[in-house]
């Protein structure tokens, strides 16, 4: 298994969002699926849970504070989720990896000794 850094939150705005007019140049802008692979930590602002979009425009979601530990890890992760942002504060995606080796599931059943 690869564990990985996970990015902080992100919104996600139509690309007709009101908020974003005249700076929607200043945000990055994918396709919805993308966007979803990329940051799996978000949530969709107004503009965009009500229609439709097939592209968004991606802002990030909270300023920028400490890294504040909330003792919530997914398997793959580095360590421990940020309560503040939900990304690990560590290395943009694909930068650092750490390899580990998968744990082994406890055997099912009577295990006999020597057998």
């Amino acid at each position: 298994m690869t564990r990985r850094h996970y990015p902080p939150m992100m919104t996600f705005h139509s690309p007709e969002c009101p908020a974003l007019a005249g700076l929607l140049d200043q945000f990055e802008s994918m396709p919805v699926d993308r966007a979803r692979e990329k940051y799996p930590n978000h949530h969709f602002d107004l503009c965009a849970a009500v229609d439709i979009t097939p592209y968004v425009a991606v802002e990030l979601a909270v300023p920028e504070h400490l890294y504040d530990p909330s003792g919530t890890r997914p398997d793959d992760a580095v360590r421990s989720l940020c309560r503040k942002c939900f990304g690990t504060h560590g290395e943009d995606e694909g930068r650092e990896v750490i390899n580990v080796r998968p744990q082994q599931e406890p055997p099912s059943g009577l295990v006999i000794p020597g057998a």
